[in-house]
């Protein structure tokens, strides 16, 4: 892979081979991806359209699914942010707790 990137690189930018092997998983991934949603469209097989139409839903499944998969990943983080903000101020308040205690003691 990295012999044929080198001798088709036009671009002068030089990448490791991990690198390449990196960015081909994520390409693959996608392709993937575009390939299930064109066997989905494919099976659906709706009468009187025609191959423009047919790249026009897989297109839409496609990008359904990546809005579907940020989504879901933005509530995740939202999610996170907030359990991690109250252990913060959870913490916050016991070690507050911990030292008004310790100044009644002295």
């Amino acid at each position: 892979m990295k012999e044929y990137f080198d001798a088709h690189n036009m671009s002068g930018i030089d990448r490791s081979e991990r690198s390449l092997r990196s960015r081909w998983s994520t390409i693959n991934s996608d392709c993937q991806k575009w390939a299930a949603a064109q066997k989905s469209v494919d099976k659906i097989n709706p009468s009187g359209t025609n191959e423009d139409d047919r790249v026009s839903g897989i297109s839409y499944m496609f990008i359904s699914y990546l809005f579907l998969v940020f989504e879901v990943l933005t509530c995740f983080v939202f999610l996170v942010v907030q359990y991690c903000t109250k252990l913060v101020q959870r913490r916050d308040e016991e070690n507050q707790e911990g030292k008004d205690q310790e100044r009644k003691l002295l």
